[in-house]
């Protein structure tokens, strides 16, 4: 009896570069939401309306940890894993057309894949990928191995996936595919809220009614934030927009009340046939009036699908982090984006000032301005929109009303006009009336005094979390004390910024500077002047580290404005003071006989933290001179004595 020739033993073949794969895998998807999200995008084209990832959360992964991703989609047969799924880079939508077809009553979707290496993705966090997938009822089961496909160091090398013991089986199991991640190189914890909410961000379409992303058990949901201002205004609402030289988009964006802490959702995410295409950004945009302080409340959201046309050019970047903003097409994407934004944070800016206009003692302030004489009208509206303008304000409202209600007084002195009507109408006899009403004056300019001082503080302690911050010194220290010199020192209230003398210092010392040195040795001061007084201004940025170089610099500064003072031959213009002050927080060893130098010779040296520990203690001191004037048991001096009455913290 004749046997019937036993059928030679089915086997898979993957032909890859083993350098291609570590490429595409482990450098371009390193990362849990990353790869993870390329497995989601496959099983959206499989027609899945329901994807399962189960992944260690909330602590460090251990080695026996697992992460596994398991869709409900039409799964795939034996050939179709052979002759497509293995295949890197095969481009799914040339071959099969821009979209899916029909499968169990949903209908037929757009393809997001295109590169052909999503299933690449796995091996960025693991070393094991298991693909267990069904169809028709037959089991189709293959591990790949990270470690054997790099092994090799040919150029192109024929690897052959481990079949696992249940393929080739039948099962009564409806259709799908799962995924299971082993031998992981993940070994930092993964935090659940950043998983989800970075995930939610990568894609578009989890709003589907067909389609649902479950996490540990739990659906992941898109959830737009509350905004204090979004555009178009209308909650989950998108405004459509026709990009010249581009095509159609749609987007809106978004202003939190409060900075958006984590810095990775700051930004406008760009999508492309609902999913990532650009991680958040700001199209480039670097700053501006009010840019760079509204870009910390700013997010948002773009469909621009003519970056990935089945038949156009593919203009997202391979690891799908960023579009390619140098191509035509995406470069007017960029250009509009731009505008958009500057325009958007201008109009933000605008609509924070009518919010905090709105304020009861603003809106108090404002009205009582309208009785006031059409010039002093004026002055009163200009100071309101500059002080409300400030964004500093909005994290500080009662200092916002303390400002306004002080620049309305200062601008009326309506109570110091009636003391002089009554000063005036009193006999020169009556004594005792005359003394009442110099006490009274005295209570005024105390109050008066007490409302300027308590600004001053707390714009010193504004100042102060600047520092802590760590703002540059240059532009926005050095333009912040070019005009509020007093925070250097309270006597320098009638200094102001002397842009000659700035000239003059740079062109002597910038102009014998190249190379090198140029870069080492940055002229970061400014000049104050009185009539009868200059001052050189050295900043330094909190955190650097100072030493002998920027001393001798500061001291070069002051004693060549002196030389130049001395060569005049016009005595009646002389200027009597010329010193300097360097400002800085951390200071170098083996300078301290030259600091006694510098102090001797008129040119301070002092930290941040002293300056504005002095510059509050000199406006307390100058507070209680004032106070003193007037007497104690009056009700409004009491007031200025209560707790709260004056900020103590800097």
């Amino acid at each position: 009896m004749n046997q019937k020739p036993t059928a030679p033993k089915r086997r898979l073949t993957m032909r890859v570069a083993g350098g291609l794969v570590k490429h595409l895998g482990l450098q371009m998807y390193s990362g849990a939401v990353p790869a993870i999200a390329e497995l989601i995008s496959n099983a959206w084209d499989a027609m899945a309306t329901t994807v399962t990832i189960t992944l260690p959360l909330d602590r460090a992964p251990t080695e026996e940890d697992q992460i596994i991703v398991e869709d409900d989609g039409h799964g795939m047969s034996f050939e179709e894993c052979n002759e497509k799924y293995l295949v890197i880079g095969r481009d799914r939508r040339r071959e099969e057309g821009d979209r899916s077809r029909a499968y169990q009553r949903v209908r037929p979707r757009r393809l997001m894949s295109r590169k052909g290496i999503g299933k690449l993705a796995g091996f960025g966090i693991a070393h094991r990928i298991e693909v267990r997938t069904v169809k028709n009822r037959q089991v189709t089961h293959f591990a790949l191995d990270y470690d054997r496909i790099v092994r090799s160091g040919k150029f192109v090398d024929q690897y052959r996936p481990e079949l696992l013991p249940d393929d080739e089986t039948r099962t009564k199991e409806p259709n799908g595919t799962r995924i299971t991640l082993g031998n992981l190189k993940l070994t930092r914890e993964i935090t659940e809220e950043h998983f989800r909410s970075s995930m939610a961000r990568r894609f578009t379409v989890l709003g589907d009614r067909n389609f649902k992303v479950k996490v540990n058990g739990r659906l992941l949901k898109r959830e737009e934030q509350l905004f204090q201002f979004r555009f178009p205004e209308a909650k989950g609402t998108w405004q459509a927009d026709d990009v010249p030289g581009a095509g159609t988009i749609s987007w809106w964006v978004g202003f939190r009340r409060e900075p958006i802490t984590d810095e990775e959702a700051r930004g406008v995410v760009v999508f492309a046939r609902s999913k990532l295409a650009q991680a958040p950004w700001f199209f480039g945009l670097s700053g501006g009036v009010h840019g760079q302080h509204g870009m910390q409340y700013l997010t948002g959201e773009v469909q621009a699908d003519f970056l990935d046309t089945t038949e156009g050019p593919d203009l997202v970047a391979t690891d799908r982090g960023s579009a390619l903003w140098e191509e035509p097409a995406a470069a007017e994407l960029r250009k509009w984006g731009e505008a958009k934004l500057r325009e958007l944070l201008g109009e933000w800016a605008r609509m924070r000032i009518q919010e905090k206009a709105k304020r009861p003692v603003v809106r108090q302030y404002v009205e009582l301005a309208e009785r006031l004489p059409p010039n002093d009208r004026r002055i009163f509206q200009s100071f309101v929109e500059k002080i409300t303008s400030i964004p500093q304000m909005d994290e500080d409202k009662d200092i916002l009303d303390e400002l306004v209600r002080f620049g309305y007084n200062a601008l009326t002195n309506h109570h110091f006009f009636e003391v002089i009507r009554q000063l005036n109408a009193a006999s020169p006899g009556d004594r005792d009336k005359i003394v009442e009403i110099l006490s009274e004056w005295d209570v005024m300019e105390a109050v008066l005094m007490a409302q300027k001082v308590k600004g001053r503080v707390e714009i010193i302690r504004k100042f102060g979390q600047m520092i802590e911050s760590g703002v540059p010194e240059k532009p926005d220290m050095q333009e912040f004390l070019k005009s509020h010199a007093w925070l250097i020192d309270p006597q320098w209230e009638m200094l102001v910024h002397e842009r000659r003398l700035d000239t003059i210092l740079e062109r002597q010392f910038d102009g014998h500077k190249t190379g090198e040195d140029e870069g080492r040795r940055r002229t970061d001061f400014f000049c104050l002047a009185a009539s009868n007084q200059y001052e050189v201004v050295e900043l330094k940025r909190p955190g650097e580290v100072v030493g002998k170089e920027e001393l001798d610099q500061i001291r070069d500064y002051v004693f060549f404005l002196r030389e130049e003072r001395d060569k005049s031959n016009y005595p009646e213009t002389r200027v009597d003071r010329i010193g300097g002050i360097l400002v800085y927080s951390d200071m170098g060893r083996g300078t301290s006989e030259l600091i006694k130098s510098l102090e001797q010779s008129g040119i301070h040296v002092r930290t941040w933290m002293n300056l504005l520990e002095t510059a509050e203690r000199l406006h307390r001191e100058f507070l209680d001179v004032v106070k003193g004037r007037a007497p104690a048991d009056d009700p409004r001096i009491m007031e200025l004595d209560a707790p709260d009455a004056v900020q103590t913290e800097v």
